[in-house]
């Protein structure tokens, strides 16, 4: 049997108290409300999201800067005070510091010309003073032969990490980093 067109089809509601019956303004609230919730697990979920890959690169950045601090202090390690006369063949540069040994300057300069990918090497920041770059422990080691060999050299680099979490403004994280090894030479 079919349906006359136009009329309606009977619908059986005799399991459905009266008023339960959806309407349709009860259907329209439910799609907005469903847009709101959208809406606020999204922003949620882009946060998290977010968090997760400026945590991967504060950790990416930080492992440059522990390396620089190494390939510093290696650097340094091979260039003391006595590197020309133990090697009369090396190459102890700078030039200038071919009998005196490496000085802090020299160390910012060579770390500065890492060119290390995702860091920018004006601001990487290595320790000025001499007492931090040779601190004067150890057997035979004093203020006047700090940059002899057995003597330490220390490198301490720091650097301005900035976070770039949309809508997040986190202060400036300085990340710091230190390696000390024994001058050989």
């Amino acid at each position: 049997m079919r349906a006359k067109r136009g009329a309606e089809m009977p619908i059986d509601t005799s399991g459905i108290e009266p008023g339960k019956l959806p309407s349709v303004k009860n259907r329209a609230r439910e799609r907005g409300s469903a847009i709101i919730e959208f809406a606020v697990t999204s922003i949620a979920f882009l946060a998290f999201l977010f968090g997760i890959i400026d945590t991967g690169r504060a950790i990416y950045v930080y492992e440059f800067v522990t390396y620089a601090a190494r390939a510093g202090a290696r650097w340094a390690m091979v260039r003391g005070s006595q590197c020309s006369a133990l090697n009369p063949n090396a190459w102890c540069e700078p030039a200038s510091s071919a009998t005196t040994g490496a000085t802090a300057a020299d160390i910012q300069t060579y770390v500065r010309t890492l060119n290390l990918p995702g860091i920018q090497a004006s601001a990487l920041t290595v320790n000025q003073t001499s007492t931090f770059v040779w601190p004067a422990t150890g057997a035979g080691c004093n203020s006047t032969t700090i940059n002899s060999p057995g003597c330490p050299v220390q490198v301490q680099v720091s650097y301005p990490y900035q976070s770039t979490i949309p809508f997040f403004r986190i202060t400036t994280l300085t990340l710091r980093a230190s390696s000390e090894m024994v001058i050989s030479q």
